[in-house]
């Protein structure tokens, strides 16, 4: 079937940012009176049968002849009505996908297949000055060249104008549009797709040969350290996401790829970063002008703070929104979004920017779009509608809240990244095993979608590991909404035959990193809670039965769990004023678990070798004898952990409290 074709098209397209981004471009079939064509904001990459709706032929030319309003916004509502009417498997026109704003356009070009880009290489040629001029001499293919004019009806319209000069014959399969991008068509799939290599190769080998850049390679040579870079960015993503905080948390991700640092090393980078945009696309994904943070050459937290708060409070005064692109002199790119996938996507739309306005300097520099283009974009209804559908993120529980997890390769670690997840945290894993922290992270991002989590080898006694571990979580997600400190280790038996280096290894991973932890991660949670008394950041230590009550032949054990336990009141009680909530978490045994369930390590073997349960002849005779102990007369499962984690992140009037997940084995006084 030609659908199954236009399907292979539309994913070879899409299958890469060098020709399309998110849910930009389009594709279309016509097979006698129907024409099939992509749903608006639908992904190329990720095509499916059902992303293309059926739409009667005859009923877009009738748009072609209506007398609509002139005012083009109104217009262009009463064009998506039509348009909503014309499908053949969606009625009434409350239901269902919209149709493609371009598709007028699909529908007057008399080619079978339609094929319409974004690529940054001739875009650098459709937004130049000298564009048609320079297409002119180098392409050897016919094509119509169409000026700029707002998409849908009126793009349309000057295209049928163009198309009424050819004879049926002769009319070209190539259509560069300016300040917009590239449509090929034909009657065939494989010559869509030598057409558009070869005009692509023209254009590139054209820049090439020119040698001119808009750029001086030597802005690539940073002036700040990467040390310095992050720790302004340690300062600047928390504060941003704490400003930004309408009752929706954001996510921050950050660049400093080549292209972008040739742009935030340049002296002139504010000034280059103002002029404007260059496609509809940048305006939708990016809006039209980003903000500019500046660095002073003496700076300390204070001032770079300063300058934040005052560059964005102007910024939103002047634009009357929030930005969705953050450039910070002389260190990278942050973009913000309600979603990783909505932060990434306009990170990588700038990006495409980037491309175009360096490689513009080959056809005579820039040509930015006038200023009554851009705001028709920011007006219309059907672009929002589209950046939407691209964007659009499932409202959890947890959503675009940040959790960092130690110890989450496996066991309770890993049951609790997994029920964040599941709730719509973004997690970062840290453990001591990679492998496991992999696993945990894939397992995630296989489940909710790229980019959902991360991971890191971490030894929680190691400060400059910690550090790191923050520093990445900060650099992907923007800030850390919720630590929860788990790595922890048991050595348990009769105290004088514990030895000084076990008292060590405990003290060290059970007590000080959690110390260390919080002392790191303390610092970037206040920058975001300190601008608005409703934004709460959470710290979790997962503790233990053993921190409430003590046990026999436990006392190391039991001991790092009760200091633990005092660190949980006193940071409560230091961190409050900053909306830092700090809790424990206090679980009976986990019986599931390697710590117990080991066949060669595990608690049941070592407690069954060392006699400690009287009469035990079987590890099943060790595990029934502490299931009894619980009046519930099981062991803690991890859905009753994680039940607790939610309850202590969601009640806002809880601090400081050792709260037992023990089926009553041990209560409260």
């Amino acid at each position: 079937m030609s659908i199954d074709k236009l399907i292979e098209l539309s994913r070879y397209f899409g299958k890469t940012t060098d020709f399309v981004i998110a849910g930009g471009g389009n594709t279309s079939y016509k097979n006698g009176k129907t024409i099939y064509i992509k749903a608006s904001g639908k992904s190329l990459q990720e095509a499916k049968k059902e992303d293309f709706i059926a739409i009667d032929r005859k009923a877009v030319r009738k748009i072609l002849t209506k007398k609509y309003p002139t005012d083009p916004l109104e217009r262009e509502n009463e064009i998506k009505i039509d348009l909503l009417n014309a499908r053949l498997d969606y009625k009434p026109i409350s239901i269902g996908p919209r149709p493609s704003v371009e598709t007028i356009l699909h529908e007057i070009i008399p080619y079978k297949y339609i094929i319409h880009t974004h690529p940054h290489i001739v875009n650098a040629l459709t937004c130049s000055i000298n564009g048609k001029k320079i297409a002119d001499n180098i392409l050897e293919m016919d094509y119509i060249w169409l000026d700029y004019t707002n998409p849908g009806y009126e793009t349309a319209t000057r295209l049928l104008n163009e198309i009424k000069k050819y004879s049926p014959g002769e009319l070209p399969k190539i259509v560069l549009i300016q300040n917009h991008g590239l449509i090929v068509s034909s009657n065939t799939d494989d010559e869509i797709i030598n057409m558009t290599s070869s005009l692509i190769n023209t254009i590139r080998n054209f820049i090439e040969k020119t040698g001119k850049k808009f750029f001086k390679e030597v802005f690539k040579k940073d002036k700040l350290s990467l040390e310095e870079k992050h720790n302004i960015l340690m300062v600047v993503s928390p504060t941003l996401r704490g400003l930004l905080y309408d009752g929706e948390k954001k996510i921050i991700t950050f660049d400093d790829s080549d292209i972008i640092r040739l742009l935030t090393n340049s002296p002139e980078g504010n000034k280059i970063s103002q002029k404007g945009s260059f496609t509809p696309d940048h305006i939708v994904y990016c809006n039209e002008k980003p903000l500019w943070i500046e660095i002073p050459e003496k700076y300390d937290d204070t001032k770079i703070i300063e300058n934040t708060k005052k560059s964005l409070n102007n910024y939103i005064k002047t634009n009357n929104k929030i930005p969705k692109i953050v450039l910070i002199q002389n260190v990278g790119l942050l973009s913000v979004g309600t979603s990783i996938k909505e932060s990434i996507i306009a990170r990588t739309v700038y990006e495409d920017f980037l491309k175009i306005l360096n490689n513009s300097e080959a056809f005579g520099g820039p040509r930015f779009l006038p200023k009554e283009n851009v705001e028709f974009i920011e007006k219309w209804e059907a672009e929002s509608y589209r950046r939407k559908i691209s964007i659009t993120s499932e409202d959890k529980r947890l959503k675009n809240r940040v959790a960092v997890v130690t110890g989450a390769g496996q066991g309770i670690g890993k049951g609790i990244a997994l029920g964040l997840a599941k709730e719509g945290a973004y997690v970062v894993i840290a453990d001591i095993k990679e492998d496991k922290a992999k696993e945990v992270s894939d397992q995630i991002n296989n489940s909710y979608g790229d980019n959902h989590s991360d991971y890191l080898k971490v030894d929680v006694t190691n400060t400059k590991q910690i550090k790191e571990l923050f520093k990445k979580t900060v650099k992907i997600y923007g800030g850390i909404d919720i630590l929860v400190s788990n790595a922890g280790i048991l050595i348990s038996g009769p105290t004088e035959k514990l030895s000084d280096e076990q008292l060590d290894i405990m003290t060290e991973v059970n007590y000080k990193a959690f110390f260390k932890l919080v002392r790191e991660c303390a610092p970037i949670m206040r920058r975001q809670t300190s601008y608005n008394n409703k934004y709460f950041s959470d710290i979790i230590l997962i503790n233990s039965k053993s921190g409430l009550v003590g046990s026999a032949a436990n006392a190391l054990y039991a001991g790092s769990k009760f200091g633990g336990i005092g660190f949980v009141q006193s940071f409560a009680l230091e961190f409050v004023k900053y909306n830092i909530k700090v809790n424990a978490i206090c679980p009976g045994n986990y019986f599931e678990g390697p710590l117990w369930s080991d066949p060669e390590n595990g608690l049941f073997v070592q407690y069954l070798r060392a006699g400690k349960v009287p009469g035990a002849k079987t590890v099943e005779d060790v595990r029934k004898y502490y299931e009894a102990k619980c009046p519930m007369n099981r062991g803690v499962q991890l859905e009753d952990i994680n039940k607790a984690i939610i309850y202590a992140i969601e009640q806002e009037f809880e601090t400081g409290q050792a709260i037992p997940v023990t089926g009553g084995q041990v209560m409260l006084k």
